[in-house]
């Protein structure tokens, strides 16, 4: 069997003839949106809560775009999502026949959040685990992402549904680990470098 080429991968298992590992594991990866094309997806993952995993994120995204890269944020915390007030987003994602219309920040970062679909952001998300999975896959292979050169996929901390999501059904080209230097959260954020 052929090796994958990460390059050329599209995250659609069903059209690929490629022998990477996720596939002969058996773990369909999703496809993206027609007419969306997006070159590398990283995770930035912490564990831990407050260590400043969102603020990388938003500045690491805005920095590859002032570098002239396409890019966007899939806001993957459906219950404590912060990528949009970190941009100023305030008004809602839309869909048309092409699907959903992520929001775009005034220097061009693409964001997918929910706090753009709901009617008061300061509402209680409370979902249990499968409608997470499900939101978080419908912001992947729904959203009318067009062409990126870089999606950020920014996770909540713990090791739980949304990172079992992320992990088992989006090709991830790389993940960055955010942490502070203290013993608690040193520990914590090893559990999450030991879940992926």
């Amino acid at each position: 069997m052929a090796e994958q080429n990460p390059s050329s991968c599209n995250s659609n298992c069903s059209s690929c003839s490629s022998g990477c590992p996720s596939k002969s594991a058996g773990i369909q990866k999703l496809p993206l949106a027609p007419g969306s094309s997006v070159k590398k997806v990283i995770g930035i993952v912490s564990g831990k809560g407050g260590v400043g995993k969102s603020t990388v994120c938003s500045l690491l995204a805005s920095a590859m775009n002032k570098a002239g890269y396409h890019v966007g944020i899939l806001d993957a915390d459906i219950t404590g999502p912060s990528i949009p007030m970190n941009f100023g987003l305030r008004e809602k994602a839309i869909a048309d026949s092409s699907g959903i219309i992520p929001e775009e920040s005034k220097n061009g970062v693409k964001v997918m959040s929910i706090n753009l679909l709901v009617d008061d952001p300061t509402e209680p998300v409370v979902w249990r685990g499968p409608i997470i999975a499900g939101a978080i896959k419908q912001f992947f292979e729904d959203v009318n992402w067009g062409e990126l050169d870089y999606l950020f996929i920014d996770l909540p901390p713990g090791t739980g549904d949304a990172h079992l999501t992320v992990y088992q059904t989006i090709h991830l080209d790389g993940i960055i680990i955010v942490t502070t230097p203290q013993d608690l959260v040193g520990m914590i954020v090893e559990k999450s470098i030991k879940r992926i």
